[in-house]
């Protein structure tokens, strides 16, 4: 069934999938929660960290229709690029989630190709049903 996702049940279910896996949701688009603060041009959907490692994760919920714009283009560029300056993930980049309903999952790849922005091992794509 297409067009039943709202960017707010993306974020649910990205709050949901972080904590079942005990990494701790600090900022997200979402009641109860502070807003996310900027990284670069823009705020993410979530910011996150996991306690055992040190890793920051960054969250961003896409809906199909968002996949083309601008703003999704310069988050699609930024995001994927911070690396951790402290702690014991010091060096690494921190890892980018990009949740989007499960219809367009497959489109991810083909956008980052048509923007000619460079696909990292730290992106993570999850499409939910």
């Amino acid at each position: 069934m297409r067009g039943r996702h709202s960017h707010e049940s993306l974020i649910k279910g990205l709050i949901d999938y972080f904590t079942q896996r005990h990494i701790e949701v600090y900022y997200a688009n979402y009641q109860g929660y502070k807003k996310p603060i900027a990284v670069k041009r823009h705020a993410p959907d979530m910011l996150c960290m996991d306690s055992k490692t040190g890793m920051a994760y960054i969250a961003e919920a896409k809906l199909c229709s968002e996949l083309t714009d601008q703003i999704t283009k310069e988050q699609f560029e930024d995001f994927p690029k911070r690396i951790m300056k402290n702690g014991k993930s010091s060096g690494k980049y921190t890892q980018f989630y990009i949740a989007v309903p499960l219809e367009c999952e497959s489109k991810i790849h083909e956008v980052f190709r048509q923007w000619d922005i460079p696909w990292r091992d730290n992106i993570q794509i999850l499409g939910f049903k």
